[in-house]
């Protein structure tokens, strides 16, 4: 099945201190992990952020038109300029995402679903999982209607939760860590 892989990168990195996109972490840019991730995959990622700065990284970016500080905005952006109905979702600050659990999601996609994301002990990972491009006007009814979670969107779409339960605990908190301040970079 062919997808186009969208890359979170619009946040403002305020507790980073810069964009955190382009922190080196272990030798590389922390956004080059989710864009090696994607090739992997797909040719075609689109790169979400309202930052100026990631142009020179060679893939299209594509800006925010709903008028909200949060991911969802970004999600819409990029489902606005995808040409595929399903839609890989990463973020530039996780970093330990694996080809296996991307594996793991795709092989759920089915045509009467509209959005497949990771679950574990409870938890729903939003920021790495396959989203429909169809959700494009339910994203902008839930923003209008103050509802700017990503947690919000399953109380109205068909989707799945890919549980993850041959994974320990400490696995689970490294493949989802997320790098949000400089201290996270250390280990």
């Amino acid at each position: 099945m062919d997808f186009t892989a969208i890359i979170l990168a619009g946040g403002q990195s305020t507790r980073m201190g810069s964009n955190k996109a382009l922190v080196p972490y272990l030798g590389k840019p922390l956004i080059q992990y989710s864009i090696d991730l994607a090739r992997l995959f797909t040719a075609d990622i689109l790169i979400s952020t309202n930052n100026p700065d990631l142009d020179h990284l060679g893939y299209t970016v594509v800006q925010d038109r709903l008028m909200v500080k949060a991911p969802l905005a970004g999600i819409h952006s990029g489902l606005l300029h995808s040409a595929t109905d399903w839609n890989l979702v990463l973020t530039c600050d996780m970093p330990n995402i694996t080809k296996g659990l991307i594996d793991r999601l795709s092989a759920a996609l089915d045509d009467s679903l509209r959005m497949v994301v990771p679950q574990h002990n409870g938890f729903i990972e939003p920021l790495c999982g396959f989203y429909h491009r169809s959700l494009i006007r339910q994203i902008e009814r839930n923003s209008i209607a103050g509802k700017y979670s990503l947690l919000d969107l399953p109380g109205y779409i068909p989707h799945r939760f890919i549980t993850l339960p041959d994974l320990t605990h400490r696995e689970i908190a490294l493949l989802f860590r997320n790098m949000n301040e400089k201290k996270d970079l250390m280990g």
